[in-house]
């Protein structure tokens, strides 16, 4: 039984294109045919039995008017009930109606084409009402007939009258049933037709196949080995041009078997060397603060250190590497991979660049450097390496924003300077008045300058370390007393309410009295600047058991609390318009908390935007816990 079966199966799959294949076509193609002949049968019996039926109704319409003109016509009963009879009898023997009749208003039957139901009521009598102005149609019940039947009830009419009889006729509803070979011969054709078409490329087939035929042969017999002996599954070239082009394939693959060795025993030597000395390279590489990417000639990272694997959104170092076009990061690497696609050459190289990217709503700014590699074994592509420089940037914006304040800042006291000196020197003016105000004039703005050029050299002091406290005591009523006298002048330029408030007794401090008069004279400066006319600035100290607090407080425009650290910091200033409108070099306070900070205190602001603000120093009792000004103690 099994060399039968063996036998039967090679039967089948002998030749170049199997027999089954064609069989099977032609099967399915004459089923389609089937399909679509027995749908269109149906959509045209349908369609026979609907015109049908019209045509009944017609001539049901037309029978009913013709009864009515003979029942009008004629006055004799006898004569127009035989009349009656032999319509009837006619129309019956044309048309295939189970029972017609004329019937009265109390449904006897007056002519019928069966003589026996002449003067007796109408079998149908009970089926719907009588409607003396239209067509009545009523489906009879299918166990009445045997099949489906309807009930057609027409009024008779006599020029347009009701002659008060009615046309009752039972048709079938089905068409009679056509000569349906005749009717499908042409069809029977087509598929023929079809089928001898498919018979002609069935064969042209098996000509065109017959070289996949040996190939699929050789690959039966040879299956289990064919990693060892490719060889084996050649063909002889005279089997046509398919045979050729799948012996230069065998050539191909046994190229590429050679060429995977290599890549295997490279692989093999690499992962050894990662093992000797990569692990640790890794690691160094991992650490760096900068993004390292390499991508290769055709657009895929090989290599991504932990901070490239950030930047870029790419994973972790266990997922495949990810082609620069198939990448969708999110908001803040997209921008990042953009320049690094942009840099990429449709012949696999890429173009150095160098570009500085702004992301998010904080605008941190990260600087994107392509090397390129040159063409080699390895093939090209490029080295990116991404740094965060967002502390430069707003380091050197803030630089730039300080120079542009400060050079605001010095234009307009030297202005004021050489104007009352020009005034001075031109001897117009002989009133002692004015060239006492000239002199004042010239005075404060000196002062002025000078503070300005105080603050300068203390921040750089502060950025290289080599401010020096000098330690003394301090009596803290003289020092607020005369830093309050000096700003008077300007408290009543705005009529600000200036007022200090000290307890009876103060003790001395131990600190530096040039550096502390520097803190209050910002602090008091920063007070003034920011409260409106007719404010009020209150400068009170307090001396506690481990610390003396001195505060500034005022009743102006308040800082908003995303602003109060940023105040503190080095070029910076309020992003309010109402600060903007306000020259200042914004370094006021930055100096007044490093020098607070090397006395070993603190500076604490308390503010409300639209409330005012107080600051709060707070100084120890004790000498300095560091001799020198250093501005890391301030971050």
């Amino acid at each position: 039984m099994g060399r039968i079966t063996e036998r039967l199966c090679s039967f089948w799959q002998a030749e170049e294109v199997p027999r089954w294949f064609g069989i099977s076509v032609v099967v399915i193609y004459l089923a389609s045919l089937a399909g679509v002949a027995h749908v269109g049968m149906r959509y045209a019996d349908e369609d026979r039995g609907r015109t049908f039926r019209q045509a009944v109704e017609t001539s049901h319409e037309l029978l009913a008017d013709r009864l009515g003109a003979v029942e009008g016509a004629s006055e004799d009963p006898a004569a127009r009930a035989a009349t009656l009879q032999r319509i009837l009898r006619r129309y019956a023997a044309v048309m295939s109606v189970s029972a017609l009749r004329v019937v009265d208003g109390q449904r006897q039957v007056v002519a019928s084409i069966d003589a026996s139901e002449i003067g007796s009521a109408s079998p149908l009598g009970s089926s719907g009402s009588l409607t003396p102005d239209r067509l009545e149609i009523v489906d009879l019940p299918a166990e009445m007939y045997g099949r489906s039947m309807r009930l057609l009830r027409s009024p008779l009419r006599s020029d347009y009258q009701a002659t008060g009889l009615y046309l009752e006729g039972v048709s079938s509803v089905d068409a009679p049933a056509g000569a349906e070979l005749a009717e499908h011969a042409d069809t029977l054709v087509v598929v023929l037709c079809a089928c001898g078409a498919l018979l002609v490329i069935y064969r042209r087939l098996r000509r065109q196949m017959r070289g996949v035929a040996r190939i699929a042969r050789q690959l039966r017999q040879h299956g289990d080995r064919i990693e060892q002996e490719l060889g084996a599954l050649r063909i002889a070239d005279s089997a046509g041009a398919l045979a050729r082009q799948w012996n230069q394939l065998i050539d191909t693959v046994e190229s590429l078997q050679d060429e995977l060795k290599r890549t295997r025993a490279t692989s093999e030597l690499s992962k050894v060397l990662s093992r000797s000395g990569g692990g640790a390279l890794a690691e160094a590489l991992n650490a760096l603060p900068s993004g390292v990417l390499h991508v290769n000639d055709e657009g895929r990272i090989e290599y991504a250190n932990a901070a490239g694997r950030r930047f870029f959104d790419l994973g972790s170092a266990g997922d495949a590497p990810a082609l620069l076009a198939e990448l969708h990061p999110g908001e803040a690497a997209a921008p990042l991979l953009e320049v690094v696609r942009r840099a990429s050459q449709d012949d696999g190289t890429f173009e150095p660049k160098s570009e500085i990217c702004e992301i998010g709503a904080d605008q941190s700014s990260y600087r994107v450097r392509i090397f390129p590699l040159g063409k080699g074994a390895a093939g090209s592509g490029c080295m990116v390496i991404v740094d965060d420089v967002s502390q430069q940037v707003r380091a050197e914006k803030a630089r730039e924003d300080f120079v542009s304040q400060v050079t605001h800042e010095l234009r307009t006291p030297l202005t004021n300077i050489r104007a009352y000196a020009e005034t001075l020197s031109s001897g117009m003016f002989d009133d002692p008045k004015v060239m006492t105000e000239c002199y004042n004039v010239i005075t404060k703005e000196t002062r002025r300058l000078s503070r300005l050029i105080d603050d300068i050299l203390s921040v750089s002091q502060m950025e290289v370390g080599s401010i020096q406290l000098q330690i003394g005591e301090v009596d803290l009523k003289t020092l607020l007393t005369d830093s309050v006298r000096d700003v008077r002048g300007l408290a009543e330029e705005k009529n600000i309410d200036l007022r200090l408030t000290l307890p009876a007794k103060l003790e001395t401090l131990k600190a530096d009295r040039d550096k502390l008069a520097v803190v209050i004279n910002n602090l008091l400066g920063n007070a003034l600047k920011y409260t409106r006319e007719s404010g009020t600035v209150i400068v009170g100290c307090q001396l506690g058991p481990s610390e003396a607090i001195i505060t500034v407080k005022d009743n102006g425009i308040g800082i908003a609390p995303a602003d109060q650290q940023r105040v503190f910091e080095k070029f910076q200033r309020a992003h309010d318009p109402e600060v903007q409108n306000q020259t200042g070099s914004g370094v006021g306070l930055y100096t007044a908390r490093e020098i607070v900070r090397g006395h070993g205190g603190d500076i604490d602001l308390i503010s409300e935007k639209g409330s005012g603000s107080t600051f709060i120093v707070r100084l120890p009792h004790v000498a300095s816990r560091a001799g020198t000004l250093s501005s890391a103690s301030g971050n």
